[in-house]
């Protein structure tokens, strides 16, 4: 492993693994991560990063014309490696664009010059596993609980379908079932929960 992938705080060489304009994903809660992180071990799960804190900041345009597009513009700061993405998902569920950025601080005065506004935050523990061709978190988020997320990226729109049900056959070998299967993104998970 290179010195430059270990100040990203990154376990090993990525690959394609976040590479392509489209992610297929699901999201399961799970009542118990140490669980599910044996499995993955035993299956020969290759940890990415572990033990990494995350601060999502949401950004949008004053009018919200963003939202209204069903697109999100987020700005991830992981801690202790300081690694920063800045990510651009939708219109719709299945794109996603993302960037690695040099410095945190740097890339979020830019974001605003831009007329961007900070419109939320959201802060979760992670660990990413990669399993053969997918990768895997397994998520703590204050206040909404524990989740296990199975996602692969790729350029093909062809192959969106076909990578549903490899996920959806990966998640069943996990005991991970279609009642505990999560619909809403951890943002709206926050939102219903202030509603409350």
């Amino acid at each position: 492993m290179t010195l430059d992938l270990k100040a990203k705080g990154m376990l090993c060489d990525p690959g394609d693994h976040f590479v392509g304009t489209y992610e297929v994903e699901r999201k399961y809660a799970v009542a118990d991560l140490e669980a599910v992180r044996t499995q993955v071990e035993a299956r020969g799960g290759v940890p990415f990063t572990l033990g990494n804190m995350e601060q999502d900041i949401f950004y949008d345009l004053p009018d919200r014309r963003l939202v209204k597009n069903d697109q999100h513009h987020i700005l991830r700061v992981m801690r202790p490696s300081g690694r920063a993405l800045w990510i651009s998902k939708g219109p719709g569920p299945d794109k996603c664009i993302a960037m690695d950025l040099e410095d945190a601080e740097q890339a979020n005065a830019m974001i605003l010059s831009l007329g961007f506004e900070e419109v939320e935050q959201l802060v979760k523990k992670r660990d990413i596993y990669f399993l053969g061709k997918f990768h895997m978190t397994l998520d703590e988020v204050p206040d909404l609980g524990h989740f296990v997320e199975l996602a692969i990226m790729t350029d093909d729109a062809h192959k969106l379908e076909v990578y549903e049900c490899e996920i959806e056959k990966l998640a069943s070998s996990f005991g991970l079932t279609e009642d505990a299967l999560q619909s809403l993104s951890y943002r709206s998970m926050q939102k219903a929960l202030k509603k409350m």
